[in-house]
């Protein structure tokens, strides 16, 4: 009986043995399918990827050459905008009104950097003055500004 007994171990340990065998081929096929449906995706996925960055590559080229395109052009229209400016400003340089604004600028560009500095320099200059200041320069820029177009309408006209 104990022989029987030792029989049956070993006859249920050889089926638990095969079983084991199987379950572990079973196992290592499945995970080899994984494996490559993994590496299937991750290819698909290198690929898109890459599709995806030439694609944005080419369309961040095409936009700085339009871009460029479109400096070269501003570039050339405001080298010749302010060469007529410079042009017009030549032709009307004897014009009263062109001269007086010139001078003004000149003198109020210096009396205002002195008062500025003399402000400065006594400790009085703050954002009060120099708002107070600025608003009185823009006051009288906007005065300027309309003087000078009735005097070019009526007085002294642009050449």
């Amino acid at each position: 009986m104990a022989h029987e007994a030792e029989d049956k171990a070993r006859e249920e340990s050889a089926k638990a043995s095969q079983k084991t065998k199987e379950t572990a081929a079973e196992a290592d096929k499945k995970a080899s399918e994984a494996s490559s449906k993994a590496s299937g995706k991750a290819k698909e996925f290198s690929d898109y990827a890459s599709q995806k960055g030439d694609e944005l590559s080419k369309d961040a080229g095409d936009k700085y050459d339009k871009a460029k395109k479109s400096a070269a052009r501003n570039y050339r229209e405001g080298k010749e905008e302010a060469k007529e400016k410079g042009n017009e400003l030549s032709r009307n340089r004897d014009n009263p009104v062109v001269v007086g604004n010139a001078v003004i600028i000149g003198v109020g560009s210096v009396a205002l950097g002195f008062a500025g500095y003399q402000k400065y320099a006594k400790g009085e200059l703050s954002w009060e003055v120099v708002g107070l200041a600025t608003a009185a320069l823009g006051a009288f820029a906007v005065g300027d500004y309309y003087l000078s177009q009735y005097l070019f309408k009526e007085k002294y006209p642009k050449k």
